[in-house]
């Protein structure tokens, strides 16, 4: 599109000098002609005769050849005058290209938007859906806090193994008495305790979770996962430290095992040693903090964090679809304006030239007249060249034919046009209203899709779709 409009302002050939009309050199004319040899030699033979009347065969190619070169210096006048005329022409054909040209960018745009609103529907959907269901599951569960943001299971595994290193690095001295292996069998025995005990108390507080629902068979379960914590923490921990009274006594490794359920369940709190209540608090208060964290691990309330997360991920999706589509209308955007400010330049510059196209054929016309009347100034100087040498020579009077001038018959020229300047500055506003005008079209429709797919408005739109159902 853009290319034929350059093409309607392509470069002519033609410029409004003096060089379009040929030169006219009369010294060489004269000696092509032979106009001194040949007056001399009529002149001896007193020709013309003295009663000749009209010019003579030598007179009438001096016109002839001057006529020559005036009709040609005609001819490119007119050439170049028509240029001049297909140049003011052009300006209506610039602007109507132009006005398809913007029609075009205006429709290209519109058809881009369209293809990103049914490319971000099924995202925005998605995320209408969910904030939906949040605003459901807040309204069921009667929350009106933000969920707990869940910290990964990265963290959540790191410390949990600081858990168990620091138990079980502040227990292994205390297994290692009676163990065969000595401190690496401690360490070993203890590392398998502390796992145990921080595994088993952050999955049960993990679970506890569920008394915070507001369901009554679901809070009595979590309730029962509490209770059941305890009971675990105690009795695992109280259980570990009969195991070491038993190894303290001396007992081997596999009975000091063995008794140690038995004098849990015969005399559960009598321990031997203060080592051995040690190891129990030790472990009860690590207990604590593992059922703490698997309390924490997510949204107290259970469920609630897997919603929230769910937003997140639509909301995330949604954003990133979002910016591919206003990065790629931005571009399309640009480069449309772009073209369309590069069109009105192009027909600003060529209609700005073909208003001086005008001033051109008055200064064309000055010259056409100046060679004209060189025209007639040769032809007198070669017919006087030839009469003067044809004088020379002669015996008898020169005809009264030399005593006569000649002169080309006068070239009429048009009048210019001169209101087609207004023409042509009236097409180039219209231009610039058309351009300007497709600007501020493609920038509002980019700005209403990009109000369309602001993530706020979708979020809006479906809290309210939320409350009012």
């Amino acid at each position: 599109m853009f290319d034929r409009l350059k093409s309607v302002f392509r470069s002519d050939d033609f410029i409004p000098t003096s060089a379009i009309f040929p030169s006219i050199d009369s010294e060489k004319i004269a000696k092509d002609l032979k106009l001194a040899e040949q007056g001399s030699s009529r002149g001896r033979e007193n020709q013309p005769p003295a009663d000749a009347k009209d010019f003579d065969h030598i007179e009438t190619g001096i016109i002839e050849r001057i006529e020559e070169l005036r009709r040609k210096g005609i001819e490119n006048f007119e050439t170049n005058r028509r240029v001049y005329n297909e140049r003011l022409a052009r300006a209506g054909s610039a602007t109507k290209e132009v006005e398809v040209a913007a029609g075009t960018a205006k429709g290209e745009f519109g058809r881009q938007v369209q293809v990103w609103q049914s490319a971000i529907e099924g995202p925005r959907e998605r995320l209408t859906d969910t904030f939906k269901w949040r605003g459901r599951y807040r309204a069921i569960n009667r929350l009106e806090r933000p969920a707990k943001e869940f910290e990964g299971w990265v963290k959540v595994f790191s410390l949990a193994i600081i858990l168990i290193v620091l138990e079980a690095g502040m227990n292994s001295y205390l297994f290692s008495q009676g163990n065969e292996f000595g401190l690496l069998g401690g360490l070993l025995a203890a590392a398998i305790v502390s796992v145990v005990n921080v595994g088993g108390s952050a999955l049960l507080g993990y679970m506890a979770r569920y008394i915070n629902r507001r369901n009554w068979f679901l809070k009595f379960g979590g309730l029962l996962f509490v209770f059941a914590w305890m009971g675990f923490a105690v009795t695992m921990n109280l259980g570990v430290a009969h195991f070491r009274d038993g190894l303290e006594a001396g007992v081997l490794w596999r009975q000091a095992a063995g008794q140690a359920v038995p004098a849990l369940i015969a005399h559960p709190v009598e321990l031997a040693s203060i080592e051995s209540w040690l190891l129990a608090v030790i472990g009860v208060i690590i207990s604590t903090l593992a059922f703490r964290k698997g309390w924490h691990t997510d949204d107290p309330h259970p469920g609630y964090g897997r919603v929230e997360r769910a937003v997140k991920v639509a909301r995330d999706h949604y954003v990133s679809e979002l910016d591919l589509a206003l990065d790629d209308l931005a571009k399309t955007r640009d480069g449309a304006i772009a073209d369309l400010q590069d069109a009105n330049e192009q027909v600003r510059q060529g209609i700005g030239e073909a208003i001086d196209t005008l001033f051109g054929q008055s200064t064309l016309g000055a010259h056409l007249q100046t060679f004209m009347e060189q025209c007639d100034v040769k032809v007198a100087h070669l017919l006087a060249t030839y009469r003067d040498a044809n004088r020379s020579a002669r015996t008898e009077p020169a005809p009264k034919s030399f005593d006569k001038a000649f002169k080309f018959p006068p070239f009429k020229l048009q009048a210019i046009e001169t209101s087609r300047r207004d023409t042509a500055e009236a097409e180039a506003a219209k231009v610039t209203a058309t351009v300007e005008g497709a600007v501020r079209d493609i920038f509002q429709q980019f700005e209403e899709a990009r109000k369309a797919f602001d993530v706020a408005r979708v979020v809006q739109a479906a809290e309210e779709t939320g409350r009012s159902s």
